[in-house]
């Protein structure tokens, strides 16, 4: 990796970083109240300020449907928001994604056990279906990122002490090439393969 690509993909973190700070702020400003209006400003401002702008970066984000029926994408892989980036030039070439569930809480605030353990459930789904699954802890004027690995089996309600990633650490080592999954190839759900699971149970007829 060159010194000069090295800096466009600090570069582009930075720009993400810039996205983060103007959708948390619209957050904390109380424009925005719960994660189904926080995460499309997100992704609007992240796609604002990285199409096009940086080197020859690629970069899609989907917001999953929540409503009921066929649209409740959400619940079939526990994520809310698909992050797929793509570079390509003479001399590095990839293309892969992330899953995302996105919650809401303060700097040392405690969600409930019963969200608590929805997330544990989610985290469980998302990493069923890849292990570069990720927890968005959004806050007043920031946001914090952790594995959803780290919550499948923690027990603390704080979601600040499994999300231990600044959004510019975690852009810049999805940019640089640590984190994200290949088989990711697209931000659309009908592009994600989900390993399909069977459930038999036998019950004793007396």
């Amino acid at each position: 990796m060159t010194l000069e690509f090295e800096e466009t993909l600090l570069q582009a973190a930075r720009l993400a970083e810039e996205a983060v700070k103007a959708a948390m702020s619209e957050y904390a400003s109380g424009h925005l109240t719960d994660e189904d209006d926080i995460t499309p400003s997100l992704a609007g401002h992240l796609s604002a300020r990285l199409k096009g702008r940086v080197g020859n970066l690629d970069w899609s984000t989907s917001v999953v449907r929540h409503r009921r029926g066929k649209a409740a994408e959400e619940k079939r892989i526990g994520a809310d928001l698909i992050i797929h980036i793509k570079f390509d030039t003479h001399s590095f070439k990839y293309s892969k994604g992330v899953l995302v569930q996105a919650k809401k809480s303060n700097k040392n605030e405690f969600i409930s056990k019963k969200e608590h353990d929805r997330l544990r459930d989610q985290s469980k789904t998302m990493t069923h279906i890849s292990p570069s699954s990720f927890v968005f802890n959004y806050q007043h004027g920031a946001m914090r990122c952790g594995p959803a690995s780290r919550f499948e089996g923690s027990t603390s309600r704080n979601l600040d002490e499994n999300c231990v990633w600044t959004s510019y650490r975690f852009f810049r080592e999805l940019f640089r090439c640590p984190i994200g999954d290949p088989r990711i190839n697209s931000s659309l759900v009908k592009d994600l393969f989900i390993p399909i699971e069977i459930n038999i149970v036998a019950i004793e007829i007396e």
